[in-house]
């Protein structure tokens, strides 16, 4: 008895409070111009002049703003349409190298460096350009192998032995082949076939044109075979590495164009497109690597340089709404619909991905509807007060019915179609009470035969403005009802939001309004 008295008389006083607070916004609201709808200000059902008709139109959040108020603070409308579902990911990345257009160079026989035609590091250079002279005892003597097998193929051409004509050529192609693989060219092969002299100093020559970015060449050093020369990298095309996020991976495709610029070229932008994307990802600061590759005709672009980088998305069309018409509440997404007459009306809406300052519309809205795209955080505190008082409807020491007897908050069917199923959901409690309660919830197919097996889950969150949601799992009973225990924790109106998932199917959801006492 003390407990429902303390909770009687916190309620009234919170009553008090809510009305006190009423009365001075709607008389703020009607000196700036805004107001609400006629039926919010009857009063509340169950005192004098409290029709309950009065609170249910309250609950539907509409708001009516006068057309001087609507100027002053810049109400804008909009219509829901269909446009280019495009936008741009911003990220940062480094100029590198093309790594398929990197050389080196190794020499393939142990010798001395006799004379250096490049000789520092940076140099442009064309293929088959003279990069150094090495002298070779190891060449020398491979050369004049060469020429007596030359001077024996010619002077045994005549021979009546087939064996030893065959044999003199064998021996002629392997020498020529032991000065090919060590990067002899076959003009240098030639040139010795011709003049029959051997040369002290053999030349060696860049295998692609680019630029020397690494070089361990000096003249008269003496080089093993394992020994890196130069780093030839070709900088007509470089590539571009730059992180980005996993949230925006789907986004991201092999071919799509992207930009760059840089802080010395500001004005200037380069187009080039994505080559590659990373199969892995950093753990650490959840991004991707993705390549970009730019053509670089100029070599403007120079490695290690960093780059403000865009890549741009393009899905096709779709049904869009300015970004900052959308009110967003963690549960739900919400936008007003404009109903004429400086009368809008709140709606939720299933939004899908966001594209240069539209979100696409999944449901909720068709073509053509106007809406609020701005100051819509005015139309949504007047909407939230509504819903707030008609909450407090619910609340003990706040009844409002005819005559002192309590009127329950609307509430919805228990039972109820979704698609070839029937729900129908329970409580135990019959009459649920502020506290834990268990939801029971049975489940028929169109042959009337309960489902089994099927993955349920259960959100209870209260319409009051500001109420956190809460998730459990429906586990199955022996009688057959998907069972769950929440806890509602004071009185009003509760949003109970039903999952289901059977194994092949798609996943089912329904709503139902629970009034707890």
């Amino acid at each position: 008895m003390k407990e429902k008295k303390f909770l009687k008389l916190f309620g009234m006083f919170g009553l008090a409070l809510a009305l006190v607070g009423l009365g001075y916004w709607w008389g703020q609201s009607d000196n700036n111009g805004v107001h609400a709808n006629p039926s919010t200000r009857q009063s509340m059902a169950g005192m004098e002049g409290m029709e309950a008709a009065g609170v249910q139109e309250m609950v539907s959040g509409s708001v009516n703003v006068s057309p001087e108020k609507q100027q002053l603070v810049g109400i804008r409308t909009a219509p829901a349409e269909f446009r280019p579902l495009t936008k741009k990911i911003r990220t940062v990345g480094i100029v590198t190298y093309d790594e398929t257009k990197v050389a080196q160079v190794f020499t393939k026989v142990e010798g001395w460096i006799e004379k250096l035609f490049v000789n520092y590091t940076g140099k442009l250079v064309e293929k088959g350009q003279p990069l150094f002279t090495l002298y070779s005892p190891d060449l020398i003597a491979t050369q004049d192998e060469y020429l007596l097998a030359l001077q024996a193929k010619e002077s045994l051409v005549s021979s009546s032995l087939q064996e030893i004509r065959a044999g003199s050529a064998s021996l002629l192609e392997t020498t020529r082949r032991r000065l090919s693989l060590w990067d002899i060219s076959d003009e240098q092969i030639a040139e010795l076939q011709k003049s029959r002299q051997p040369k002290k100093n053999l030349t060696f020559f860049s295998p692609s044109s680019g630029f020397v970015i690494k070089k361990d060449a000096f003249q008269g050093m003496k080089v093993m075979p394992d020994k890196e020369l130069y780093t030839i990298t070709d900088l007509s095309t470089v590539w571009v590495n730059a992180d980005i996020y996993e949230f925006e991976l789907p986004n991201v495709r092999v071919g799509q164009t992207a930009t760059i610029t840089l802080s010395y070229f500001p004005n200037r932008p380069f187009t080039g497109r994505v080559s590659w994307i990373s199969p892995v990802l950093d753990e650490k600061t959840r991004t991707t690597k993705v390549r970009l590759e730019f053509s670089n005709p100029d070599f403007s672009l120079k490695p290690e340089m960093y780059a403000n980088v865009e890549i741009n998305v393009d899905t096709g069309k779709g049904l869009t709404i300015p970004d900052e018409a959308v009110l967003d509440s963690g549960l739900r997404k919400m936008v007003f619909l404009d109903k004429g007459e400086g009368r809008f009306q709140p709606a939720e809406v299933r939004l899908g991905g966001k594209f240069d300052g539209y979100y696409e519309v999944l449901s909720g809205l068709s073509p053509g509807e106007r809406i609020i795209a701005s100051a819509t955080f005015l139309l949504d505190s007047e909407s939230r007060l509504k819903e707030a008082m008609g909450a407090m409807a619910g609340m003990p020491g706040m009844e409002m019915g005819e005559g002192g007897k309590t009127a329950a908050a609307k509430e919805s069917p228990r039972e109820k179609k979704s698609g070839e199923l029937t729900l129908a959901l329970d409580t135990q409690p019959a009459k649920p009470k502020a506290g834990e309660i268990t939801l029971k919830l049975k489940i028929q197919d169109s042959k009337g035969k309960s489902v089994q097996d099927a993955k349920v889950g259960f959100t209870s969150a209260m319409t009051m403005p500001g109420m956190a949601a809460t998730k459990a799992e429906g586990k199955q009973s022996k009688e057959g009802f998907y069972e769950a225990k929440v806890n509602l924790a004071m009185a009003g109106t509760w949003e109970i939001s039903v999952s289901i998932q059977r194994p092949g199917q798609k996943e089912v959801r329904e709503k139902f309004n629970l009034t707890v006492q």
